[in-house]
């Protein structure tokens, strides 16, 4: 968030938020808190408040996230300190990145003389919350202390006064002329520099000047005209500002994603670089609740994929191992005949001998010994050797099939971690490695458990999807191993029909007939439809033609001991589908709840 951002949302929230009452504090995570506030006519509105170094951010928030299981100690601290209190402030410094909330009780009563502010510094890595004593300045809390040093250009500690955070070295943007800043591109030598060299340049050199912005500003202008239409739009954006003149908008990157935000629409730039919206909070809502869910579902993504990698790694391990004893198992005939030979003749052998030869049906046998054994011991370890050797090749094939279907599961684990879409799909994933034994349930995950708030309880997400077709039919797709496993234990029934692609990682598939009727057989453009679903929710969603298996779900057998999702498949059919008709279904039919 540049100042042009800060300065908007500040501007808004004055206006909207000013007189209301805050009702509740909650912290979602290391970097976030969630101010509650009931306003005229008992009006909810949530603030969100984050120093995270990634996304720092203040803005309100239509869908605030859960809190954590047990108040931090700043968020205890603000629960004392400003419960109930009302918003009598909220504004930004003129170029600055702090936005000051004061808070000060309302209608009189035992605490009519309290008042207190919570300043927010949106400056990146830097950022940080300080909660301040109203009339003093003096420091009651900070997320962040920094004690005194002597490279300390601000300490923040507990009792202190609170001062401003020092400013940048950097040119304040409304004190810049059109000479200045022309003066400032030609000192810096940028006629020869492309427009990403140009945005960087910016950046560092006028203050509270976003990435985003800087590119918007960059493609304004080019460097034959000595950047003279960024300049100008940079002042058309800095006279806004003074004015409060706001246009709340996306800056758009390569493909129409969001990249950035802006307060200030740039002049010259093309409309299609920008989506526009009613107010800066509801832009920045919009943007941070993607970004951030995407950084998060990715941060998941990549934690999964190595203990996915790891227990890869591991059961691979264990399939060379058990091949090799599978091979070295053929050698069993050759040990016993090594050892009868040797009880045959160990009248023949000298003691501490090393090895040994025989002549046994015109062919000479070599047999190593062991000289610290007697001949007889020597004898005894061959036969020990065989009857291991013939245990390793009883065991062997079964243990051997065993670890490849453990291969092939984890396999589906990585189908579903690539196609996940959600945190929760991750989640699934994950939670099915834990069933597995492939990982323990760690801190995060059991704070995650429990980070829904009293009285709010979110609802779980289905580990599965529903469609409807336009004759009624349901097909029910399961998203990961966990949804597999739930859509066996308790959502098929008997009458359905169960699909699976064969030979490849996908959803379990559900066919039954909608409604409150008796079970239906499918008819074959069904059957072929939910087949499609099936092929495209696998691995061979690329392939022109893909095998799906079927069979009635109450043929369906789940042994005891096996992993989740994974499914013993006796008698069954089979049909030739196209994929790519499972993904045109999936848009065209009803996605139910």
């Amino acid at each position: 968030m540049d100042t042009f951002v800060l300065q908007a949302i500040a501007a808004e929230l004055s206006e909207s938020l000013l007189g209301a009452r805050l009702e509740r504090i909650s912290q979602a995570d290391g970097h976030t808190i969630v101010l509650f506030f009931s306003g005229a006519r008992r009006k909810k509105r949530s603030l969100l408040i984050s120093t995270d170094p990634a996304h720092p951010r203040v803005h309100l928030t239509a869908e605030p996230p859960p809190s954590l299981p047990e108040a931090p100690t700043f968020c205890r601290a603000l629960r004392k300190h400003l419960s109930g209190l009302r918003l009598t402030r909220a504004a930004s410094g003129e170029w600055e990145r702090v936005l000051q909330f004061s808070f000060e009780p309302g209608g009189g009563g035992p605490r009519s003389s309290d008042s207190f502010a919570l300043m927010a510094e949106v400056m990146g890595r830097w950022s940080n919350l300080v909660l301040l004593d109203g009339a003093t300045g003096e420091i009651l809390e900070a997320k962040r202390f920094v004690p005194p040093g002597p490279h300390t250009p601000r300490p923040l500690e507990r009792g202190g006064g609170y001062q401003l955070p020092p400013e940048q070295k950097k040119q304040n943007p409304g004190a810049l002329t059109r000479e200045a800043l022309r003066g400032m591109i030609r000192e810096a030598d940028l006629g020869s520099a492309d427009q990403e060299e140009f945005a960087r340049w910016l950046v560092r050199s006028v203050a509270g000047v976003s990435p985003a912005l800087a590119r918007a500003l960059a493609g304004a202008s080019n460097a034959d005209a000595e950047w003279a239409g960024a300049a100008d739009a940079l002042l058309g954006a800095v006279e806004s500002y003074k004015k409060r003149d706001f246009s709340p908008a996306w800056v758009l990157g390569a493909g129409g994603e969001p990249a950035g935000l802006s307060a200030a629409r740039t002049p010259g730039a093309d409309a299609a670089s920008y989506r526009a919206f009613d107010s800066m909070n509801e832009a920045a809502d919009a943007f941070y609740g993607r970004l951030v869910k995407d950084a998060r579902l990715d941060e998941r993504k990549k934690r999964v994929s190595k203990t996915l990698r790891r227990a890869g790694e591991r059961v691979r391990s264990s399939i060379e191992a058990v091949r090799r004893d599978l091979a070295s198992a053929g050698e069993a005939e050759d040990v016993l005949r090594k050892g009868e030979l040797l009880l045959a003749h160990l009248g023949e052998v000298e003691e501490k001998a090393s090895a040994v030869s025989f002549s046994a049906e015109e062919e000479q046998i070599d047999i190593a010994l062991d000289p610290r054994l007697t001949p007889s011991e020597n004898a005894q370890k061959y036969f020990r050797r065989y009857k291991k050797l013939k245990r390793r090749a009883s065991t062997g094939l079964a243990r051997l099939q065993e670890m490849e279907e453990e291969e092939r599961f984890i396999g589906a684990l990585a189908f579903d971690l690539e196609t996940a879409e959600e945190v929760e799909d991750v989640a699934g994933v994950e939670e099915a490695l834990v069933q597995a034994g492939y990982a323990g349930r760690g801190r995060e995950k059991k704070s995650e458990k429990g980070a829904r708030p009293k009285g709010r309880q979110a609802a779980r997400a289905r580990p599965y999807r529903r469609f409807v077709s336009p004759a009624g039919w349901e097909v029910i797709v399961g998203k990961n191993a966990m949804g597999n496993d739930e859509m066996l234990k308790s959502v098929g029934r008997a009458g359905d029909t169960w699909l699976h692609a064969r030979g490849v990682p996908g959803s379990h598939v559900l066919l039954r007939r909608g409604g409150d009727g008796p079970p239906a057989e499918p008819d074959p453009e069904t059957l072929a439809q939910a087949a499609a679903f099936a092929a495209y929710f696998s691995r061979g969603r690329t392939d022109s033609r893909l095998t799906v298996a079927y069979l009635p779900f109450s043929r369906l057998r789940k042994p005891k001991g096996r992993r989740p999702g994974q499914v013993l498949l006796g008698a069954h059919e089979t049909i030739l589908v196209d994929p790519d008709a499972g993904k045109r279904l999936s848009e065209e039919w009803e996605e139910v709840g």
